[in-house]
């Protein structure tokens, strides 16, 4: 812990903000106004889904309420098929390259669905209301009112495959990487 610290963050579970691009590592030095305390009973594995993006409204396991896309790319229009009506579909990143430029034909295919689309930059938001948003999501989420979505938990070592699953279109969730077993 760096100089000015509260020594209360001594053996404290933390969330902290590593970057718009995410992290690969087993320890992160960040700002302490990036850090956020874990409510108890919230699983890390969780936490981080949250925290990068992956998260979704809805107990029907067939549809979401909201799909939270980090990818968007060639298969971003397929996600317009798991959500329920009334659902909101929010890129919030491109790492796959652009939505096919037809990617509104299949939203309006379900019109009678009433579903939406939005894009999202964190770089609209105040980091003071980003940290606020993250708290109430990690409480929502504690509370069992935001349930995460999960796709895989792989061991750090193999980061390799969780690219190449997300290359392949594998992949709807987040792919959590540990670098030990998390409870």
């Amino acid at each position: 812990m760096g100089d000015g610290i509260d020594p209360a963050w001594i053996g404290q579970r933390g969330w902290a903000f590593t970057g718009t691009g995410g992290g690969y590592a087993e320890q992160a030095v960040a700002p302490i106004a990036e850090v956020l305390s874990l409510p108890a009973g919230l699983p890390a594995v969780d936490a981080v889904t949250l925290g990068s993006s992956g998260a979704g409204g809805s107990d029907d396991p067939a549809g979401y309420d909201v799909i939270i896309d980090v990818v968007a790319g060639p298969d971003m229009p397929a996600f317009f098929d798991r959500l329920n009506p009334n659902g909101r579909l929010a890129a919030v990143g491109a790492v796959g390259g652009q939505p096919p430029a037809d990617f509104g034909t299949r939203l309006m295919a379900a019109f009678q669905k009433s579903m939406s689309f939005a894009t999202f930059s964190a770089a609209t938001v105040t980091a003071a209301d980003r940290q606020a948003v993250r708290t109430e999501q990690l409480a929502a989420a504690a509370g069992g009112e935001l349930q995460t979505v999960v796709h895989e938990v792989l061991p750090l070592e193999r980061a390799a495959v969780a690219h190449q699953k997300m290359d392949a279109g594998e992949v709807f969730g987040r792919i959590v990487l540990t670098a030990s077993p998390f409870h």
